[in-house]
């Protein structure tokens, strides 16, 4: 990746792995604000803004190495792409979203989101997380850093109600709870079918949502989330009917190895932008 920092910024040069809207819109981050002429992120604690000027992309922030981090800039996706065009199936959806990304995010704010994100839409999701935020998370000056955990354990089953989340709420609270208790410790150890298990063991963590969590929060990029765009996508993209969704996603995980989380992120972008008859999951 084409890249170096600036002061306080981070200057990324090689538009043709980074476009912000494929990044941001391909469903695997949820606190992001377009504003004129650029994007607002915020993770953890941390607040960047993210401006296309000029066939390159600038990132302001006060932490340039978690931000370098957690838009994966030290990785090759001119590789990934090269490898994955090798399958008929992948080019025109990595024509389409060319510029994704798979970012780098803290696991407790991924399990959180990906929890409410069940049978949810984009929308509310973000509503829901901010509302939680707002209440919970450290006061930044004008915003809002995502709850510890600490913070979150303070938080009854109302409050996640009162938040918007509905009948996640005490998914919310036994979650945090088995988190809190050590749950997940040793997660990063796990083979990824171990892990995939111990997320499931938490409250409100199906298949689908623990391979999210697994991609996008813990790096294992051999998981291949099937939700509801892809479930459809299925049979066009593969020519077989009447498989569960797990079935579904072993198979494309077999099939695409250690690229199949990108692959997921490059058809799930292009599907849930192309399907304009589909709803949001």
């Amino acid at each position: 990746m084409d890249f170096y920092t600036q002061g306080s910024r981070i200057i990324v040069e090689d538009t043709s792995n980074f476009v912000l809207s494929h990044i941001l819109e391909s469903g695997q981050v949820f606190r992001y604000t377009s504003l004129p002429n650029c994007y607002q992120l915020i993770t953890k604690n941390l607040i960047c803004i993210l401006k296309s000027e000029a066939k390159r992309v600038i990132i302001e922030s006060n932490n340039n190495n978690y931000f370098i981090k957690y838009f994966d800039l030290h990785n090759n996706y001119t590789h990934i792409k090269e490898e994955l065009a090798k399958f008929s199936l992948m080019r025109d959806a990595i024509s389409y979203g060319y510029g994704i990304r798979i970012l780098g995010q803290w696991e407790l704010e991924v399990i959180i989101s990906f929890i409410i994100s069940s049978n949810n839409n984009i929308g509310r999701i973000q509503k829901i997380i901010e509302n939680i935020c707002a209440s919970l998370g450290k006061d930044m000056g004008g915003w809002h850093a995502f709850p510890t955990l600490e913070q979150l354990s303070e938080a009854d089953t109302d409050f996640f109600v009162k938040a918007g989340a509905g009948y996640r709420a005490p998914f919310l609270v036994k979650a945090i709870a088995d988190i809190n208790n050590g749950a997940l410790k040793d997660i990063d150890k796990d083979t990824t079918e171990l892990a995939r298990a111990s997320l499931m063991q938490l409250a409100g963590i199906g298949r689908k949502v623990a391979d999210c969590i697994l991609l996008f929060a813990y790096g294992r990029h051999e998981v291949f989330p099937v939700d509801t765009w892809l479930d459809k996508a299925y049979c066009h993209l593969i020519g077989k009917e009447g498989r569960t969704r797990a079935e579904m996603s072993a198979e494309l995980e077999g099939i695409f190895g250690k690229y199949a989380g990108y692959a997921q992120q490059y058809l799930f972008y292009f599907y849930r932008k192309t399907y304009k008859n589909m709803e949001d999951e």
